[in-house]
């Protein structure tokens, strides 16, 4: 699970949001089998899923984000929806590279040039899509800088994912700040001059601090209110219903002939791994 809360600050005129992803994070590299590298990287993009998932209002809400670059990591893909179950992918999951010029892991070098994309799909005739080239590929700045461009909210974004001497997720979290529009100038001013000196997010949480902690030092505001608190889960919805449709798509021709060169159809889902085996008989049903 992981821990998620959403606060307001300075007289309501702040928006606020923070989770801790340590356990989700570890679960997703487990499942996946991630390099260090790329749990850094898919496990960032999942932090910031859950807190935006956490802003959907109806129940069959639901988010996806890609993220398309030309370095050896391939595509990001990680989907949420209202109840902040969170599933997720990446092409490549044991890529690895020398660390950067900083000793960190290089997400940016993993990921390379390219583009992030946010669906939301809210009930609307048409979900929402917004796409922006990739400012740094080190996904906090992309975020946002997508949040600005796309959605004109300026945003701080800060995501961080630190790997121990043991190779499992020491911790894992993030946060995102955004001033409401009745906030003050000298409110903006003072939330751009604590976060350009605040440690990263793993460095605070490295030191102790709690989520709740880590709201307060990054707004200066000790009055912070809490509205909103839930846990984010590791959770595919795939299902044979899903898959079928996959196999109709291919069309009835093809289906047919694939389960005859492979003696069935074997199908896996590029979130939980979970496999589906169709036989020739059951692919012939499904067009009947």
């Amino acid at each position: 699970m992981s821990n998620i809360k959403k606060y307001l600050a300075w007289d309501k005129s702040v928006r606020v949001m923070a989770v801790d992803a340590t356990q989700i994070v570890q679960e997703i590299r487990d499942l996946h089998g991630l390099s260090n590298l790329a749990t850094a990287a898919l496990g960032r993009v999942c932090i910031v899923a859950s807190m935006i998932a956490s802003t959907l209002k109806n129940d069959d809400d639901r988010l996806t984000i890609q993220i398309k670059g030309e370095g050896p990591i391939g595509s990001i893909v990680v989907c949420a929806d209202k109840n902040l179950n969170i599933k997720g992918y990446v092409s490549d999951p044991t890529v690895d590279l020398p660390l950067n010029s900083e000793g960190k892991l290089d997400v940016s070098g993993a990921i390379g040039m390219g583009t992030l994309t946010v669906i939301k799909d809210i009930g609307l005739k048409e979900p929402y899509i917004g796409t922006i080239e990739l400012l740094t590929g080190e996904i906090g700045d992309d975020f946002a800088y997508y949040f600005n461009v796309s959605e004109q909210t300026p945003s701080v974004v800060s995501v961080g994912v630190l790997i121990g001497e043991d190779n499992k997720v020491k911790c894992a979290g993030g946060y995102i700040i955004q001033p409401l529009p009745e906030c003050k100038d000298e409110v903006i001013d003072k939330l751009e001059s604590i976060n350009v000196k605040l440690p990263s997010m793993t460095s605070l949480m490295s030191e102790g601090q709690t989520i709740d902690d880590i709201a307060i030092n990054s707004t200066g505001d000790k009055d912070i209110e809490t509205v909103f608190e839930a846990d984010a889960k590791l959770k595919c919805d795939c299902s044979s219903k899903r898959i079928e449709a996959t196999i109709i798509a291919l069309g009835k021709e093809d289906a047919i002939n694939i389960c005859k060169e492979n003696n069935g159809i074997e199908l896996c889902c590029n979130f939980c791994n979970k496999k589906y085996n169709y036989t020739l008989e059951e692919v012939e049903k499904l067009f009947k």
